[in-house]
């Protein structure tokens, strides 16, 4: 920083456990004017080391600097190793400080937390930092200074004061420069990966390691906790799987409920009753499964997909098809994605059709499919009236075709490859003291890091998904180019998606949870976003002044969402941003996709893909082209051992909760200290409790309870 520096030591030094104190705030402690000497300058500081497992360190050369807007104090050290012995710096601790300075710092705008780079190998972890209090002896004024950072080896990390502002509307040249400063630094450690052969949505660059001892930075790492559970969750599974692979025999229904519990027992039994292969458990998963966002209400049939009225009428209730689609009480699931991709050997998909209808029981149900896209003779459409077998095995085969859209684009495209993009767009271009930044960062936890090794074993070629979906390698790459192509980042704003596709209203659309729930949780956060966005633009000339925020936009839009395959750059996501409503709309979608989205199309896999009848992988068999099917026909369709053991051990990793979860509403980060956000915080908390309680009464009265949206089983970020 430009302040010029000058001599300063630690006078006095105590540490203080903070266990019965509130870890996200303190209050300075008591410094005695006994210690000063005439002529010198004091300065009390006190320094939160994190309550996480692994956030303290014994590293004799983490330091502090206080830059004030007369002077810099240059290196303090924090620690030695006499200290280190002591413990100094360790988890849930306070460092309380008396700065002895030869001259005046003034007022102390910026602290500088670093830890010195060490010439020798096994150094320290990093250490994770809360916050800083400064107490000016000479002004008497206290200042925090939040942090909510790792220090690493070689690291250092600037902050200013609790203020929350924005670049342009501040007249001070030191706190300019410290957010230029930590902009230039981020954007070295944060540069993109380009996917143009699958023209998916970029992500971090970790430096072509493939998730192997990855260049990621300290801040987006899985902290001790999450990595033992992730590492004990993936052993375990794999453990599982070498053991049943070698054992067991897939001979019978039986032994696919067997294998549904082999990780646990899920809260729904689709197994029991063969509730699984039922039309209302069918129509269930259409709306409340882990891909709820599909179904679509129609007036009019495509044009291929030839249904006659004939056909459905016995499902009917009353009217002719037509009528009943006029009354919007027919719906539609078109898996066209899927169309024409090829397979991994002997194993097969459809891109099925599927044309449901809300019955006069309020239900919906299925009633006609169709397998492949092309109609023709050997193209069946099967209906309820064929025989029982026919009649699973066609919603079994359109269960399999879901599965492998949902996982690989309304689950990691839409989800997991967006909230990267927009995270690495955040901590590229807004500085802490920004409010964007400190609304969105929460929901930004572990995502890089999950993706990673997303990348390196389920995505990667030859990887867990070649060898479990049907189509393999080279159809997965195709179906990824497909789905970024249509992809536009409004899929996961639920107020326009279900309007978009009809399915808004729940007097033609009942038992709708996930919508329901959605909505609700939507509102919520876009009055959250709302109190924080009208509370720092007073207009949208600030908006469109700010050139951090355009900045964020241009990024997120050019290097983001890069338009490859003939799509557009920014799949929706403007290049700038030129009002409070547009900014306010944006947000709530980024906090929404990274917690409520993600959550209900992740956390149920282990319910939805364990019994693997349920939603397989892929077939053993192409599309029938004619009906009788028997019992031992559809043992013999069904996906092989491997298949459906790495089907059900990776379902049971992605849908568990970590021990380290935070959920929707927790900020255990405190990164906005103003008493007016705390209030917003405050309302928004208020606002999901009583969602919690609608969502409660109404699940008394539900057969299978819908709780993927529960905010207690929101997480706030993607972190499976």
């Amino acid at each position: 920083m430009s302040s010029p520096e000058v001599k300063c030591r630690v006078c006095k030094q105590e540490r203080e456990r903070y266990d019965e104190i509130d870890g996200a705030s303190g209050v300075l402690p008591v410094f005695h004017d006994s210690t000063q000497e005439p002529g010198k300058y004091y300065y009390g500081v006190r320094v939160a080391t994190g309550s996480q497992k692994g956030a303290g360190t014994k590293d004799t050369a983490v330091y502090i600097t206080l830059i004030g807007d007369k002077a810099s104090s240059g290196k303090v050290g924090i620690s030695s190793w006499l200290k280190a012995l002591k413990g100094s710096c360790k988890r849930r601790t306070f460092d309380n400080l008396i700065v002895e300075s030869d001259d005046d710092l003034g007022q102390v705008l910026v602290v500088g937390i670093g830890n010195e780079k060490k010439w020798f190998a096994g150094s320290e972890a990093p250490w994770y930092v809360d916050f800083v209090m400064v107490h000016n002896f000479q002004s008497s004024q206290n200042e925090e200074f939040p942090v909510y950072h790792w220090i690493g080896d070689g690291d250092y990390v600037t902050c200013t004061a609790h203020t929350t502002t924005l670049k342009d509307v501040s007249n001070n040249p030191i706190l300019v420069q410290q957010r230029e400063a930590q902009i230039a630094q981020q954007r070295q450690g944060y540069s993109w990966l380009k996917f143009p052969d699958l023209g998916m949505p970029s992500g971090f660059d970790d430096g072509g390691k493939n998730g192997h001892k990855a260049n990621i930075p300290a801040d987006e790492e899985f902290e001790r906790v999450k990595l033992l559970d992730f590492t004990g969750n993936a052993l375990k599974a794999a453990a599982a799987v070498g053991i049943k692979t070698k054992f067991t025999t897939l001979d019978s229904l039986h032994a696919y409920e067997k294998l549904a519990t082999t990780m646990r027992t899920p809260e729904v039994k689709l197994y029991e009753l063969n509730r699984w292969a039922t039309d209302v458990e069918f129509g269930r998963q259409m709306l409340n499964g882990v891909n709820p966002v599909v179904i679509r209400k129609i007036s009019s049939l495509p044009d291929n997909f030839p249904v006659t009225n004939e056909m459905v009428q016995g499902s009917l209730h009353g009217g002719t098809l037509e009528q009943e689609m006029e009354a919007g009480r027919v719906y539609l699931c078109d898996l066209k994605a899927l169309d024409g991709l090829p397979f991994r050997e002997g194993y097969y998909a459809g891109a099925p059709l599927c044309l449901l209808y809300v019955n006069g029981n309020d239900q919906l149900v299925p009633i006609a499919i169709q397998l492949k896209q092309k109609p023709g003779k050997d193209n069946l459409i099967f209906l309820p009236t064929d025989g029982y077998i026919d009649w699973v095995l066609a919603k079994v085969y359109y269960q399999s075709a879901n599965h492998q859209f949902h996982q690989l684009a309304t689950h990691y495209l839409s989800c997991h490859a967006a909230m990267e993009a927009y995270g690495m767009g955040t901590m590229r271009n807004l500085p802490d003291p920004h409010p964007i930044y400190k609304l969105l960062r929460p929901h930004f936890r572990y995502t890089i890091a999950i993706n990673v090794r997303a990348r390196a074993s389920l995505l990667l070629d030859g990887g867990i998904t070649d060898q479990t979906f049907a189509i393999g390698g080279e159809g997965r790459r195709e179906l990824m180019r497909r789905g970024t192509t249509s992809f536009n980042i409004h899929l996961t704003n639920i107020k326009r998606d279900t309007k978009e596709r009809g399915v808004d209203d729940p007097k033609t659309l009942p038992g709708y949870y996930y919508r329901d729930d959605g909505l609700k949780l939507w509102n919520a956060m876009e009055s959250y976003v709302r109190d924080i966005v009208n509370d720092f633009y007073k207009d949208d000339a600030e908006v469109k002044g700010d050139s951090e925020l355009q900045m964020w936009a241009d990024d997120i839009h050019t290097n983001g969402f890069p338009g490859y395959h003939g799509a557009e750059d920014g799949h929706g996501f403007p290049k700038q941003i030129d009002s409070k409503e547009t900014l306010i709309e944006l947000c709530t979608l980024i906090m929404f996709t990274g917690s409520a989205q993600h959550s209900a199309v992740n956390f149920g896999q282990y319910e939805i893909n364990g019994f693997v009848p349920n939603c397989p992988p892929g077939m053993r068999r192409p599309p029938p082209t004619k009906r009788g099917a028997d019992y031992q026909d559809l043992l013999e369709i069904l996906p092989g051992k491997l298949a459906s053991f790495l089907t059900i051990s990776v379902g049971s990793a992605l849908s568990q909760y970590s021990p380290d979860e935070i959920f929707l509403g927790s900020f255990p980060a405190k990164r906005f200290t103003e008493h007016k956000v705390q209030r917003y915080i405050q309302q928004f908390q208020k606002a999901l409790d009583d969602i919690t309680g609608d969502i409660e009464k109404r699940n008394k009265t539900l057969d299978v309870p819908y709780k993927y949206l529960l905010p207690s089983r929101v997480t706030n970020s993607i972190t499976a």
